[in-house]
């Protein structure tokens, strides 16, 4: 069923990341913090966004290696550059977990794309503070929307708020059912 998205917030992720929220082979985010967030930590203080794909940063090594043809099939779209990306998609909360640092055991059962060597990453930055696990419901623009990035948009934030509101139309990427048993999925794993 499509959908009407107005929003000025994006959040930047790892286009390997939007990709397969995009594909529905996963509905979590795990989040810490970037450097230029205050403090260095990751805060969820939007509940709805759309995903900024960015590709610093991104290791074959830390995507388990059944999952790294992602790798291959994600694409910058012709014209994005270190200053022009496209939002593909839009995502709203639907429930978070906080793990903290070294309780390993449930997220390495979760279905996800991440290596143990992402996990250990993740669960070891920043040291006591706890790592955020969401889960996304994910809808795809029927148009990607062109977004020059500012300087205040680059770096190792999470965050961009833009000057003005995008709009656009949107359809979810896995059906309401779908998207229900894998919520379930997750609620029974995680409590």
């Amino acid at each position: 069923m499509p959908h009407s998205i107005v929003s000025n917030v994006a959040l930047k992720e790892w286009a390997i990341t939007c990709e397969v929220l995009s594909q529905g082979r996963q509905i979590i985010l795990l989040r810490k913090g970037g450097l230029l967030d205050e403090d260095g930590h990751f805060s969820l203080e939007h509940g709805q966004f759309f995903l900024l794909p960015t590709y610093l940063h991104q290791e074959e090594a830390l995507v388990k290696p059944a999952e790294r043809d992602l790798f291959r099939t994600t694409q910058k779209i012709e014209g994005e550059s270190i200053n022009v990306t496209f939002l593909r998609h839009f995502a709203r909360v639907e429930a978070i977990w906080s793990f903290p640092p070294h309780d390993d055991a449930l997220l390495e059962r979760a279905p996800h794309i991440w290596s143990r060597q992402y996990l250990d990453l993740r669960l070891g930055y920043l040291g006591d503070k706890p790592l955020l696990c969401a889960a996304l419901r994910v809808w795809k623009l029927n148009s990607p929307l062109r977004y020059q990035l500012r300087a205040q948009d680059k770096g190792c934030r999470s965050w961009v708020e833009m000057e003005t509101p995008l709009e656009c139309g949107a359809t979810p990427v896995v059906d309401d059912e779908t998207f229900g048993m894998e919520l379930g999925k997750l609620r029974a794993l995680f409590g």
